[in-house]
């Protein structure tokens, strides 16, 4: 299973309506998009062989009191893909499209092996 793939699974479960990369064209609320960056982790083990993805994620909500809620909820579902490493940052994210739609952003970093 990818890591991409291992995280949409994680994510849907959360709520349905999540996204990889970008939102629909008509979006609906709330809703969850994430992007993963991945890269090769150098000088952890001997031979390498691991690979680490930070994973960014975006929930995006009509009401403030959606998002900590969701962001709970998101955190426990990233926390159980083996190995989750920790959480790098988290704050309020701007949805230029539509400014009446809250959003806050976080990033995880995430370690697999390569097979």
């Amino acid at each position: 299973m990818t890591i991409k793939s291992q995280v949409l699974t994680a994510l849907s479960a959360v709520l349905a309506n999540t996204w990889a990369v970008d939102l629909p064209e008509q979006p609906t609320w709330p809703a969850i998009v994430f992007d993963i960056d991945s890269e090769p982790e150098q000088n952890w083990v001997q031979d390498g062989g691991y690979d680490q993805h930070t994973v960014g994620v975006v929930i995006l909500a009509k009401t403030l009191g959606e998002i900590p809620v969701l962001q709970t909820s998101v955190d426990a579902a990233l926390a159980e893909i083996l190995v989750y490493l920790r959480e790098e940052g988290r704050g309020d994210a701007a949805y230029e499209s539509d400014p009446s739609v809250y959003a806050c952003f976080s990033n995880h970093v995430i370690r697999t092996r390569r097979i």
